[in-house]
């Protein structure tokens, strides 16, 4: 059979359904092969929240269970993203990324949303010229 992937994002909102739904398709070995992922705010998801409890039972459990811990972006990281997204040399998207770190502290999604926002404001546009 073909492989399936199962995708939750904002799981510390979940309610107690949505939770016995990731458990029951983590530990259900029927379900092959299936990876699970789901995506959470650590920082919303304290000792005893659902989702915590939860992940401790995964812990001890059978299910071979990952954390991948994602934070913000340097400052270097953040200048070859714009410089990417903007389709120049690094070297000439140094000021505009220092704002944008500066404004979002590397939060990826801030960063984009950001990008976004001055284009829809019209203060970065595209230019065949240069």
């Amino acid at each position: 059979s073909r492989p399936l992937i199962f995708f939750m994002d904002d799981l510390q909102w979940a309610d107690e359904v949505s939770l016995v739904l990731l458990r029951s398709s983590v530990l259900d070995t029927l379900l092959t092969p299936l990876l699970v992922l789901g995506s959470y705010r650590d920082d919303e998801v304290v000792e005893g929240h659902p989702l915590k409890v939860l992940l401790g039972k995964l812990a001890v459990s059978r299910a071979r269970v990952s954390t991948l811990r994602t934070g913000n972006m340097d400052e270097a990281t953040v200048k070859a993203l714009v410089s990417d997204a903007l389709h120049m040399s690094p070297r000439l998207v140094g000021s505009l990324s220092s704002i944008v770190y500066r404004k979002t502290n590397g939060n990826g999604l801030f960063v984009v949303q950001f990008l976004k926002s001055l284009c829809d404001e019209g203060l970065l546009t595209f230019s065949l010229l240069s």
